[in-house]
């Protein structure tokens, strides 16, 4: 679901950098409109690799979390039993930790990409 609206947001976001109207903006706001353009269209970029890449976290911590089911299931056979488990959860824990920081970044430049987009269209959109 965070895939889908990240992706949604940054499609939104790539959408609405038209050109600027020059007929409606002076030069000045034409070069800071251009500029706004070209530094949004890197962050966008940037966003995408970034939620390219929680996703491939995604998966590692999913296989992580299944291998910790499958272990934690004979932890009391025996105490190498156990011991594969806690690690199995351990690894597990730390791929989750990492994963809640990951989401937590990408949706924090994909808020304020949305709202430097919503400068953009402020000052460069003209109807």
């Amino acid at each position: 679901m965070i895939k889908t609206l990240t992706s949604l947001a940054l499609f939104a976001s790539i959408a609405s950098l038209s050109a600027p109207a020059a007929l409606a903006l002076t030069s000045a706001e034409i070069k800071q409109c251009n500029a706004m353009g070209k530094s949004l269209k890197a962050r966008q970029a940037e966003a995408t690799k970034k939620a390219e890449a929680r996703e491939l976290l995604h998966e590692k911590t999913e296989a992580a979390g299944d291998a910790w089911d499958d272990v934690e299931i004979h932890r009391l056979a025996s105490a190498g039993h156990a011991k594969t488990a806690d690690e199995a959860k351990a690894k597990y824990e730390t791929l989750k930790a990492d994963l809640l920081k990951q989401n937590m970044a990408v949706q924090s430049l994909v808020n304020q990409i949305n709202e430097d987009v919503a400068a953009y269209n402020a000052l460069c959109v003209k109807d």
